[in-house]
């Protein structure tokens, strides 16, 4: 029996145990710190309220057996929806992308000056490569619509300018690469983009996972267990050391697959690895989201499931009202908004209380319209201290560095957003753990690097 071990019990952890529990010569143990599976893709019960950690969609482009096997897993309750989404610019909601006819609510002037920015940009010299994320998409979109969306939106969301935000960021986040992308945007007449969601809420889909691991004599489930230590001899991975109940535990492995964040591989190594190696990934950092919520006595407050907040008076990123993602989650008499706060994990936002949290954001969704304090009973919030790895401009050369050092170890496969420090999708994570599980179970190693230069070409689709 070849024994795999696999750390990170997110999207990519439980698809590589699920993947490797159909080859019966393969016994699997998944090693989770929190006490349940899922990560971030996971949801949670709050009272009467079924609630996901932010706004999660399976996209349509999901590959195809990931997608087969969820439908078996799920059944009929994995809907096909259509996207309704809003965006707040200059003041003004417009439907998210934004149409032609959306696009004049902004005036004519700036409407105007967007179109003028892109065609100039067409016609500029880009940098080759552009130093920063900014320099990026300044050259690709125009002044005017970077400063609009993009610039704000970024600084938001991973606390940097663009100017100090690597190159690397637009090219995985943004989709348009010029007049031409721009114009196919504007012009299509195609403004909802369809998605698969479960009817009991997102977190399902890492439930369905693991309830089918729970079926399979050739898996074992570790919740609330802390890895001490990742034992190597020589390049080879040999053992893992875990915290149980207050209990140390060693298991050895033939294989790990780690999907927990990157870092922390590079601290539990046994016998460390070197100091320039463990001081290039200590420079890996990530933001925090605080995630708060806020349950009204309205049935709805609009149709729209994301509002997005690039501008900076706003203290979140995006607010989504979960019943409609499905109606199925909140009692038909109530709402609940869920509010996405980008922070420093160790400032002062990420400590503050609900309270706290009320006092900052009720102002801001008054201002915008969206909703009466008189309307609110209840605050409540979770957190997130690895939500976004940051794309510095000093990210790559430590990246690099810690991934070249791991590259010799044959029996080590990294996997998802943590485990390869990247910016993805769920449907992605999920196709990597498939991949980890599907390579190991072939001995088809020779091909794995060239799966990781795919996964890093993996766009976000918010």
């Amino acid at each position: 029996m070849i024994q795999s071990v696999v750390v990170g019990g997110g999207p990519a952890g439980l698809a590589a145990a699920y993947r490797l529990s159909q080859h019966p010569d393969h016994a699997t143990l998944l090693l989770e710190r929190a006490p349940t599976l899922g990560g971030l893709a996971a949801g949670f019960c709050h009272g009467d309220y079924t609630l996901d950690f932010g706004p999660h969609r399976l996209h349509s482009s999901t590959d195809a057996t990931v997608l087969r096997d969820l439908r078996s897993l799920l059944g009929d309750e994995l809907e096909l929806r259509t996207r309704r989404g809003q965006i707040r610019l200059a003041g003004r909601y417009l439907p998210y992308p934004p149409g032609p006819a959306a696009l004049l609510r902004l005036g004519l002037e700036r409407a105007a000056r967007l179109g003028f920015g892109v065609l100039a940009a067409a016609l500029q010299r880009r940098p080759d490569p552009p130093p920063s994320y900014e320099a990026a998409l300044v050259s690709r979109l125009g002044e005017p619509l970077y400063r609009l969306f993009y610039g704000p939106y970024a600084e938001k969301v991973w606390g940097l300018p663009g100017s100090q935000i690597a190159a690397d960021q637009a090219e995985l986040r943004v989709n348009q690469r010029g007049v031409v992308d721009i114009l196919r945007l504007v012009l299509s007449r195609r403004r909802g983009r369809s998605y698969w969601y479960p009817r009991g809420g997102f977190g399902r889909i890492p439930a369905a996972y693991a309830g089918a691991l729970a079926r399979e004599s050739t898996v074992r489930v570790e919740h609330s267990v802390t890895v001490e230590a990742v034992e190597r001899s020589a390049n080879r991975i040999v053992a893992v050391r875990y915290q149980r109940a207050g209990q140390s535990v060693r298991v050895p492995t033939d294989h790990l697959i780690w999907s927990a964040p990157l870092p922390e591989l590079i601290r539990r190594l046994d016998p460390p690895v070197p100091t320039e190696v463990a001081t290039a990934m200590g420079d890996l950092r990530y933001r925090a989201v605080v995630l708060c919520y806020l349950a009204l006595a309205v049935p709805r407050i609009g149709a729209a499931d994301t509002y997005y907040f690039p501008e900076p008076e706003f203290p979140f990123n995006r607010v989504t009202e979960q019943k409609n993602f499905s109606s199925a989650l909140i009692p038909a008499d109530r709402t609940v908004l869920g509010l996405d706060i980008s922070c420093d994990p160790d400032g002062p936002i990420y400590a503050a209380s609900d309270a706290e949290l009320a006092a900052l954001v009720l102002p801001s969704l008054e201002a915008a319209g969206l909703v009466s304090r008189r309307q609110v009973v209840e605050v409540f919030s979770r957190r997130f201290r690895h939500a976004y790895p940051i794309y510095d401009l000093g990210y790559r050369a430590a990246l690099s560095r810690g991934l070249s050092w791991l590259a010799p170890f044959p029996n080590l496969w990294l996997s998802g957003r943590q485990g390869l420090f990247l910016h993805n999708n769920t449907h992605h994570s999920l196709l990597m753990g498939y991949r980890a599980a599907d390579t190991i179970a072939t001995l088809e190693r020779a091909g794995w690097a060239d799966q990781l230069d795919e996964f890093a070409t993996f766009r976000v689709a918010d």
